[in-house]
């Protein structure tokens, strides 16, 4: 998810959480496969590998 156009890793980061924070069932991204069922779930699932 974070790369090299990530130029505030933190605010990213955050911004990540707040979407995944989300109880949203479809996710669609500007590259890759949606996520067509359960997306917050996965989202949530994503963001823990970025705990403090």
């Amino acid at each position: 998810m974070l790369g090299v156009f990530n130029v505030d890793r933190a605010r990213a980061v955050t911004s990540f959480r707040e979407l995944a924070a989300l109880d949203s069932e479809l996710a669609c991204f500007g590259h890759g496969e949606p996520v067509l069922t359960g997306a917050g779930a996965v989202l949530r699932a994503a963001a823990r590998r970025y705990e403090d």
